[in-house]
């Protein structure tokens, strides 16, 4: 019996066109979606201003600020505190070595003072007395030896002149005598032994005793000397030749101890402090050199110390004079120095405008070639100085970006302008 076979609605065939075609679909419908996304923004041309990349002599350096400072100073702080009796020398003057700048009264560390040397002038004496002693009683074992050798001379003559006459052939001495002269002898002999070995250990004790006993007497009149710094401190004396650049007294003002009220500046030599950028700070080295116009003059400078501590976003180095300062410089002038951070070398580079701090160099509008739009495009950029960026990648030389700030485009793809922006 024949059986009638069923007729399948879909093929292979129509369902392979039917998934092309659905695909398709989801395809444009994506790049509708994409190109639906997209941003568009009009633009005055004349607000703008464009920079071409181009291949140049590129030098990485920072624009930094430095004010002059006196390469030598000293600053005046008190040793002793006390109450300003009498200036003789004002902030700006000039001073030589050895000045009278003021004078402090501080009847209580005079006080002190005179008690503290009363001490040590008593323990100076005793001292000196125990010294005294040691010698005198050294000279004493010493004068006692002296008498105790003439006592034995004279035994040994004696015993000499007995033995002489006890060996005549009529001998008129008696042999007790002459064993009485001999044991003279030997006592004076052994009593001179020991009084020498007496002698001998003073001798070692006085020169241990009087190694300390001068060791004291130094420390007792460096003491004294200390003590005498002191009172001398409550006069103020310029400590090196140079300019008072500050002076924080007043007379009758009552200053403490350690207190700072004072600056001299050493005349004739300057250094520069600066302040960096912290951006720098990995960048900044000794020995890299800055160059700055003073007077219509070029002068250079070099880094020579890095403070590392970084406050208000800045760090300080000081840099020293390659060569002479510049005449007629001041303390505390202002300079505008070119620190450089590279060699010099030839590269890719485009001008640095406000579109930088805006994208930190990540992207920036391409200008098309007609010059009437711009769209946004990746791109790589190295060093920087204050006038232009080191170009790594995403730009071609020829190529112009957008230059100026971005802060009102809010990040839209595309930029347009009714009239071509000026090159």
């Amino acid at each position: 019996m024949d059986r009638v076979i069923e007729k399948k609605k879909w093929s292979r065939p129509k369902i392979a066109i039917i998934a092309a075609i659905g695909l398709g679909a989801l395809v444009l419908i994506t790049q509708v979606a994409a190109n639906s996304r997209k941003t568009r923004m009009s633009v005055d041309a004349g607000r703008l201003s464009a920079g071409q990349v181009h291949q140049g002599e590129f030098q990485e350096y920072a624009a930094i600020n430095g004010n002059a400072q006196p390469k030598n100073s000293l600053f005046l702080d008190l040793q002793e505190g006390g109450i300003v009796e009498k200036i003789y020398i004002h902030s700006g003057e000039l001073v030589k070595k050895g000045d009278l700048i003021l004078v402090f009264s501080n009847n209580s560390a005079q006080k002190e003072n005179i008690d503290a040397e009363t001490r040590l002038l008593d323990n100076l004496n005793q001292l000196r007395n125990s010294k005294i002693s040691l010698t005198q009683s050294n000279l004493i074992l010493k004068d006692q030896l002296l008498d105790l050798e003439f006592k034995l001379l004279d035994a040994e003559t004696k015993f000499a002149r007995y033995k002489q006459l006890a060996n005549n052939p009529t001998p008129f001495l008696s042999k007790e005598a002459l064993e009485t002269a001999r044991d003279q002898v030997t006592y004076y002999k052994n009593k001179k032994n020991l009084l020498q070995e007496r002698v001998r250990q003073e001798t070692v004790l006085e020169e241990q005793q009087s190694k300390q006993i001068e060791s004291s007497i130094t420390s007792v009149n460096r003491d004294m000397e200390i003590l005498a710094q002191i009172i001398d401190s409550l006069k103020v004396r310029a400590p090196i030749d140079g300019q008072l650049s500050a002076l924080n007294a007043e007379i009758g003002q009552s200053i403490q101890r350690w207190q700072r009220i004072g600056q001299i500046d050493q005349l004739g030599s300057f250094m520069v402090r600066a302040n960096i950028d912290q951006y720098y700070i990995s960048k900044v080295a000794i020995g890299q050199k800055g160059k700055f116009e003073f007077g219509g003059s070029p002068y250079e400078l070099q880094v020579s110390k890095i403070y590392p501590e970084v406050k208000n976003s800045v760090f300080q180095a000081d840099l020293t004079f390659v060569g002479p300062a510049p005449e007629g410089l001041k303390r505390g002038q202002t300079l505008q120095i070119d620190l450089s951070l590279s060699e010099s070398k030839m590269t890719s580079v485009v001008d640095k405008g406000g579109f930088y701090r805006h994208t930190n160099g990540r992207w920036a509008y391409l200008l098309a070639p007609d010059g009437r739009s711009a769209r946004r495009h990746n791109i790589v950029l190295g060093r920087q100085n204050p006038q232009s960026v080191e170009v790594l990648d995403g730009l071609k030389a020829g190529d112009w970006i957008i230059t100026s700030s971005y802060e009102n485009f809010g990040d839209v793809d595309e930029i347009s302008f009714s009239e071509p922006i000026k090159r």
